[in-house]
């Protein structure tokens, strides 16, 4: 792998050196782990946890070492966010870790070689289907997710801990909803845009009335949140094309509106306007090289 591939898949799935050095079905590993693109398997959401072996070799008990280990490993995975699953399970040994665990949860995620396969699964997934299988799955799952605190978990975790009976750490809406990355970033937009137009009144060339100002600045303050977001962090090309689209002409709207009556344009907004749209640009460009890189890394086989 060349420095620039390095950087490129920096902190991706390929710092597992699993991943690097077997070949996987990227397809696959994108369908189990629930991610839209290759580029977002992140090694904050993929994790090699070292029960699954362990199970396939001895089989499955709750009050196995391996048991506790699975325990601890699907209540950390669960707590963070995990995704995604992945390790290397010798051939002939996989019918026991699927017999275990689940035939629809466990996924074979490349070609057998070496003795081994690859298999891939979501902690999500597991738990979810325990927590609707038979009384010794609930009942396991019951002990793994007892303490589970649920202002960073998934809803979907969230409520399959509640359906199986764990002992969860309730947290409330607002609190959630103020540890929410997208709230926390409307927040600050709204009161940045609360608090701009108030300058305008001591500038003496402006001519027009700094409410009105203020007033375009409160309604486009949520669809440029929007728009930047989804310029960043959209699921699809074209939300990513509209939302720095979007970005661009609300950021631009009170400026318009202030170039109408005043005389001179604050410096700057150019060159805010040409980083949205050449920034927008290059995360497109660096996402598709990422994507491409990473999928390529996970079918070459060291």
């Amino acid at each position: 792998m060349s420095e620039t591939t390095s950087l490129i898949t920096l902190r991706s799935i390929l710092d597992i050196e699993i991943a690097r050095t077997y070949q996987w079905d990227a397809e696959t590993i994108i369908s189990v782990s629930g991610v839209d693109r290759a580029g977002d398997l992140t090694t904050r959401i993929v994790e090699y946890p070292g029960a699954l072996a362990d199970i396939a070799a001895e089989g499955f008990s709750p009050h196995s070492a391996a048991g506790h280990a699975l325990s601890h490993e699907l209540h950390d995975a669960i707590q963070r966010r995990v995704r995604l699953w992945i390790a290397l399970i010798p051939t002939p040994q996989l019918p026991r870790l699927r017999d275990a665990l689940g035939a629809d949860v466990v996924h074979e995620a490349g070609a057998p070689s070496g003795g081994y396969t690859p298999i891939a699964l979501s902690p999500l997934a597991l738990l979810e289907a325990w927590a609707e299988g038979t009384d010794e799955q609930r009942e396991f799952m019951r002990v793994a997710m007892s303490g589970l605190d649920t202002i960073s978990t998934a809803s979907h975790a969230t409520r399959a801990s509640r359906a199986v009976g764990a002992s969860i750490i309730e947290r409330s809406a607002f609190l959630k909803l103020c540890r929410n990355p997208k709230f926390i970033a409307y927040v600050v937009v709204l009161v940045y845009s609360m608090a701009r137009a108030v300058p305008v009144m001591y500038v003496p060339h402006f001519r027009g009335d700094w409410r009105i100002l203020w007033a375009i600045d409160m309604v486009t303050a949520i669809p440029y949140t929007w728009g930047l977001i989804e310029m960043v962090a959209g699921q699809k090309l074209w939300h990513r094309v509209v939302g720095a689209a979007t970005a661009s002409v609300t950021f631009l709207a009170p400026y318009v509106y202030f170039l109408m009556y005043g005389r001179h344009a604050p410096p700057g907004v150019w060159t805010a306007i040409a980083c949205i749209f050449f920034g927008g640009i290059f995360l497109e460009v660096f996402r598709y090289q990422r994507d491409r890189a990473v999928k390529k890394g996970l079918a070459e086989q060291l």
